[in-house]
């Protein structure tokens, strides 16, 4: 089973002004949402997709759990919105952000993220995967959320 790499952050988080930084965020096949899994099953039984992709996803933070069913509660106020991320091919089974990934900077401080989630559009949407941390991340005021090049992971399979 997989998990996103952030599920036991506490050893590799990095914290640095004015940025936080997480190392790296991968998603497997077992943090996609239900209704993600769904497409795919559909797809495998010859439904044609609910939905066109895109090619642009966005981050969202969220203040509470997700779970493949249901987003945690996203953050709202404070300069938050979404983060955009697209992908490029790294294999026939994974994909990465070819650019880094910086969330706006917060105007007051973000308080108690407890999951990330992807989503098709920077507001509603399509809610494709999530990964919940063990121990929730702050981000002070004038700070934001970085992701590396190559460190949002997209994978059909589970990393190990």
């Amino acid at each position: 089973m997989g998990c996103v790499n952030w599920c036991d952050y506490a050893a590799e988080f990095v914290k640095n002004d004015p940025d936080s930084q997480l190392p790296i965020w991968e998603i497997s096949v077992a943090t996609f949402s239900n209704w993600f899994n769904n497409e795919i099953l559909g797809m495998l039984s010859g439904d044609a997709p609910t939905y066109k992709a895109s090619g642009q996803y966005w981050i969202a933070c969220c203040s509470t759990a997700s779970t493949a069913g249901a987003v945690g509660t996203e953050l709202s106020g404070n300069n938050y919105s979404r983060t955009a991320v697209t992908f490029e091919r790294v294999s026939d089974i994974k994909r990465w952000n070819p650019t880094s990934v910086n969330s706006a900077l917060a105007s007051a401080a973000w308080d108690d993220i407890l999951s990330f989630a992807l989503f098709d559009q920077a507001e509603g949407g399509n809610y494709y995967a999530f990964g919940n941390l063990t121990t929730p991340l702050s981000i002070a005021q004038n700070n934001g959320v970085q992701w590396g090049v190559n460190k949002v992971v997209v994978s059909m399979a589970s990393f190990t």
